[in-house]
């Protein structure tokens, strides 16, 4: 088989694997952000359902001290208005706590996405500058032009 014909045999494997390397790598980017979208769903379940917990919870507690204060008979107590104002309070920092973590899981969750197009990119680039080699190198390099 002449040389000219491998070189373009070797040229045209390494256009076709160029391509199916980019469009396998754009395949896996999609999926990466489909996945990313499936994650960030379930972790806001997830945060929708803690903080229903967490005010469920508060409620239960204050009813438990506005039953006690009315079976005390100190309903307007500051015992039992401070314990109200506690139970409020630690209610808001755990709906804070809650709203930073889903908040960060959701930027972790954007960087790694982010991270793969990168990478996506990266790969993409190192195929086409492959390709650009063995071209490069199939058709003589610098020696060719030179004579």
């Amino acid at each position: 088989m002449p040389a000219v014909a491998i070189a373009a045999v070797a040229a045209t494997a390494a256009v076709v694997g160029t391509a199916k390397t980019i469009q396998s790598q754009n395949k896996a980017n999609k999926m990466a952000k489909q996945q990313y979208a499936y994650e960030r769903q379930m972790n806001q379940n997830r945060s929708v359902r803690e903080r229903r917990d967490a005010i469920r919870a508060s409620r239960i507690a204050g009813a438990n001290v506005v039953q006690g204060a009315e079976n005390a008979g100190s309903q307007g107590s500051s015992a039992a208005l401070g314990t109200m104002g506690s139970i409020q309070s630690q209610l808001d920092s755990n709906l804070s706590f809650l709203d930073t973590q889903a908040s960060l899981a959701d930027k972790a969750g954007s960087a790694s996405v982010a991270r793969q197009s990168a990478l996506n990119a990266a790969g993409n680039w190192g195929a086409i500058s492959n390709l650009g080699m063995a071209v490069f190198g199939q058709s003589g390099g610098f020696k060719a032009g030179s004579k």
